[in-house]
């Protein structure tokens, strides 16, 4: 029998649950729905047992002919948001009509994972989460601020036999080093722990990032001549710290707009909304939670791509997006 995957996840994030904020009902986002969620949903319209909130049950579901048949359907919208969110004061415990007729289960996957980011490897899943949910971002703030920022394995919220559906890597090849070198996965691990590790420690979050492109910089001259790589992980980051000579960030308007680059240009907005300052204690968060359960690092450019992911969080907060706005382009609309 296959044991669970243990669930790793950041202290910040242990105690998240769904608050019914609605964010991920009212974006206008296209809802697909699995064929068997589909038929379920289209049995309870049918009998009565469930109802759209707006509209009626002939626009609840959008199905079009050229649909693929994993996902032959999208939830129905009405002024930019789901037919099935009830945005009236008496359901502020029960604003999604599918949860309160059919349950957790029902809902399509995307309804089910909002705002978990999933990645699998061969230690198990790591999961971070979007701040574009505002219930997510209010954790960035979240007593104790003088807490220790760690990694917490199984917590009560996110249990080894949970469903957390993202990246796969479990099969794949450890991240790269650089181009042409992998790293070895328990490297890779140690490196994820120090780089939260740092995040945590420093009441700057900018001397965090300078810290942190300190390690990557000398890791990035590793051969394996030098000696068993995890070892060369742990004295980059110990030495970092002590680094004499900063390593300059990246230019941060060429970081911007390579983001809005990434997304595509029917979702690309023009701009974002400056908002209020980010706190220092929400910056360091949500760099960490950039740093970790990262999809970045599993692509081309491995440790560089990962590292460029984190200096664009860096770069979105340095600039007045603030975390939900920031997590919007990063998470949710680059490719």
């Amino acid at each position: 029998m296959t044991l669970p995957s243990p669930v790793r996840i950041l202290s910040c994030h242990a105690s998240y649950h769904c608050r019914h904020a609605g964010a991920c009902c009212t974006s206008n986002w296209p809802i697909p729905i699995e064929a068997d969620r589909l038929t379920s949903i289209r049995a309870a319209l049918a009998t009565g047992r469930l109802q759209p909130a707006v509209g009626n049950r002939e626009s609840a579901v959008d199905a079009a002919p050229d649909a693929p048949a994993e996902t032959p359907a999208i939830l129905g919208r009405a002024a930019h948001q789901c037919v099935f969110y009830d945005r009236s004061p008496a359901a502020a415990a029960g604003r999604c009509h599918i949860h309160s007729a059919l349950g957790h289960d029902e809902l399509p996957l995307a309804c089910r994972q909002f705002p978990r980011v999933s990645a699998h490897d061969p230690r198990g899943v790591s999961i971070t989460l979007s701040h574009y949910c505002p219930t997510a971002a209010g954790l960035l703030n979240a007593e104790p601020p003088d807490d220790e920022l760690t990694i917490v394995v199984n917590p009560v919220g996110f249990p080894a036999t949970g469903e957390y559906v993202g990246l796969d890597a479990r099969t794949a090849l450890p991240p790269l080093l650089r181009q042409n070198m992998l790293m070895d996965w328990a490297s890779w691990w140690t490196c994820e722990d120090l780089a939260v590790g740092l995040f945590g420690a420093s009441e700057d979050p900018a001397a965090a990032m300078q810290r942190l492109r300190a390690a990557v910089a000398d890791l990035e001259t590793w051969s394996p001549e030098d000696g068993p790589l995890i070892d060369r992980v742990n004295h980059a980051f110990a030495s970092a710290i002590t680094r004499s000579a900063p390593i300059a960030p990246p230019d941060r308007p060429q970081v911007i707009d390579a983001v809005f680059a990434s997304i595509p240009a029917d979702l690309r907005p023009p701009s974002f909304p400056v908002a209020q300052e980010t706190s220092l204690l929400a910056t360091r968060r949500y760099l960490a939670a950039h740093a970790f359960g990262s999809w970045a690092i599993h692509r081309e450019g491995g440790l560089r791509s990962w590292l460029m992911s984190i200096e664009s969080a860096a770069a979105l907060i340095d600039a007045g997006a603030g975390v939900r706005q920031g997590d919007l382009l990063l998470r949710h609309l680059a490719e």
